[in-house]
């Protein structure tokens, strides 16, 4: 099975083996979903992974790996035409409020464009910038997606770019772990 795991930074995919289709795609949702869309038209994967780090909304813990089981953004805000906050319109004119993703989990992902501390908040466990592009990207293309994370902060509280970055890298061998386990499900 070809998996493609998708991060923002190369740091963040440093512990997957040359087994798996690696892509940095940048920071947020823009950058994401691009960034995925042509790695999925030319790998052709079985399973696409956002992999990375997430802040906690408040139940998760840092050092938490978790898959997500849906992916919503604040980000759309069609309120004016009566629409839930969030909520965006396909192609097709079908209205669209988060992506499922793994239906094994409950946890909510909240994916934005700004940081989660700036943003309206939505019910949801945890915030990250790309896995909501990345999802898209997967479900256009009609290809399971996941959001895997290592929790390494918590919305709201400061961390410094060295302490960030040292949790990560003290945390980031337990993804390629989880996304084996789900591709074994698969």
């Amino acid at each position: 099975m070809k998996a493609l795991v998708i991060a923002s930074d190369k740091a963040e995919l440093a512990s997957f083996h040359d087994d798996f289709i690696k892509v940095v795609c940048g920071v947020g949702p823009i950058l994401a979903a691009a960034s995925a869309a042509s790695a999925i038209a030319q790998y052709r994967p079985d399973a696409v992974f956002s992999v990375g780090s997430a802040g906690s909304l408040g139940v998760l813990r840092i050092g938490d790996c978790v898959s997500f089981g849906s992916v919503i953004t604040p980000d759309h805000d069609l309120t004016a035409f009566r629409m839930k906050r969030g909520s965006t319109l396909l192609p097709s004119r079908a209205t669209l409020h988060g992506i499922t993703l793994d239906r094994s989990s409950s946890y909510v992902l909240s994916s934005s464009g700004t940081f989660a501390s700036s943003c309206p908040p939505l019910e949801a466990d945890a915030a990250d910038m790309e896995a909501y592009g990345i999802a898209v990207a997967a479900m256009t293309a009609s290809i399971p997606c996941f959001a895997v994370k290592v929790i390494t902060d918590v919305v709201g509280e400061k961390v410094s770019l060295p302490e960030y970055g040292y949790t990560l890298r003290s945390l980031r061998a337990l993804l390629p772990e989880r996304v084996a386990g789900i591709l074994e499900r698969l």
